[in-house]
């Protein structure tokens, strides 16, 4: 991993703020450009749709040098789900787990699923820890509220939002809820807290994760 990585931009250019957002791409191409890599992984469904599409789709102010780098890092960028799954062939397990197991579903973030088109992934990475059990909320890929800085700016409006994905989350009786993007994570989690729920919020990975050291 190269050190000193930037933002992807994406609070920038979502504020309006463009300088900034060219000057946080600028310094992450001339980091990445120096690595040499099959494939560059996030996390963070806004960071993957960032890197894949805004960095190119924004990439007309650099020379087409540097254009150029800009689309190679894009077509290897991948999110981490879609990477274990599909490329590194993490499957579903069978084998008995925890008895009972712990029940947990899953919010499709909008960046992840609308415009990455990742969503079986996740549930893949789920699925592949016996001690879990996947239970689908109602209204899945609905929007959670955050929306990045829409959170802060319209906090109120934001958490009515999200008051509608606690209810669905609820309705589940799931004792774990989780999603591929730590926006989401930090909005779910505020939404459940202030409702005085007992649901642990986690990403997919970390639940695969847990699947790895019963090993």
């Amino acid at each position: 991993l190269p050190e000193g990585q930037a933002c992807c931009g994406i609070p920038a250019v979502s504020a309006g703020d463009i300088p900034a957002f060219r000057r946080l791409v600028t310094h992450n191409i001339a980091l990445f450009h120096r690595q040499r890599f099959d494939v560059l992984v996030t996390a963070c469904a806004t960071c993957t749709t960032t890197i894949r599409k805004i960095w190119p789709a924004m990439a007309g102010y650099l020379s087409p040098g540097l254009q150029e780098q800009v689309n190679r890092i894009a077509e290897k960028t991948m999110d981490i789900n879609q990477f274990l799954a599909s490329t590194a062939g993490i499957q579903p397990r069978s084998e008995p787990g925890r008895n009972p197991p712990v029940r947990v579903t899953y919010h499709d973030p909008c960046h992840l699923k609308k415009s990455l088109g990742v969503f079986e992934e996740p549930r893949t990475l789920i699925r592949a820890n016996p001690d879990y059990r996947l239970v689908e909320m109602a209204d899945a890929d609905g929007c959670c509220g955050m929306g990045g800085s829409f959170n802060l700016q319209y906090y109120e409006i934001s958490y009515k939002i999200g008051k509608l994905k606690r209810d669905n989350i609820n309705q589940t009786g799931c004792a774990v809820l989780a999603t591929g993007c730590p926006a989401c994570m930090i909005q779910i989690s505020d939404v459940l807290s202030r409702s005085a729920d007992r649901v642990t919020v986690k990403h997919p990975v970390e639940i695969y994760a847990e699947a790895l050291k019963r090993r």
